[in-house]
């Protein structure tokens, strides 16, 4: 998704979940991202069903993942004569997309220096993400899911250790987005960013 101001060169690179395609995944909260830079949103290397034609998954391991996002932003960045900018990149991922997001910020520090956790109830810390030079996260989830719990007791902890971190809740949802959610990563990419 290209932004929609001239002046916006931020890429914003988007790791789907399970059986939630780039169409779903991204293509639910495109306005958001195109108010902040370019997105790039990679298709998992595999399918829900066996008939190969199913809504797209990932079946391949993290480093793999990463290869997959680097290969995307190449088509992008050639697409686009060089167009974005990876100062300031946003990293986001949704649920197995959410756990691979958080070990690529370890694998390349500095590279995603902000962090957008939907549905993925991931295990991170202020010492990790300083480690990784995340400079803030926000995370997302639902307000009937399952990962809520877990992601509100992650960002208290960020909070009271003084680390850039925040919780947007989607409303009458579990595992998946909310109705609103092009206004809810708005405010999740806005926060992350005013640090």
């Amino acid at each position: 998704a290209l932004p929609r101001a001239e002046d916006s060169h931020r890429l914003i690179a988007h790791l789907h979940g399970q059986c939630a395609p780039p169409v779903y995944s991204c293509g639910q909260w495109i306005d958001a991202s195109a108010t902040y830079g370019f997105m790039v949103c990679p298709t998992g290397n595999e399918h829900c069903n066996d008939s190969g034609i199913g809504p797209a998954m990932w079946d391949e391991s993290f480093a793999l993942m990463d290869q997959d996002l680097e290969r995307g932003i190449a088509v992008v960045e050639k697409k686009t004569d060089g167009g974005f900018s990876r100062d300031g990149a946003v990293l986001t991922g949704f649920s197995r997309g959410g756990w691979a997001a958080i070990d690529l910020v370890r694998r390349h520090p500095g590279r995603w220096p902000y962090l957008v956790i939907v549905e993925a109830d991931v295990t991170i810390n202020k010492a990790y993400l300083d480690a990784s030079k995340v400079r803030a996260v926000a995370m997302v989830a639902g307000e009937w899911g399952t990962e809520l719990a877990g992601e509100r007791k992650s960002v208290e902890d960020m909070k009271a250790a003084g680390y850039p971190a925040e919780l947007f809740v989607m409303p009458k949802t579990a595992h998946l987005y909310s109705t609103n959610i092009d206004d809810v990563m708005r405010r999740s990419l806005a926060y992350v960013l005013a640090h």
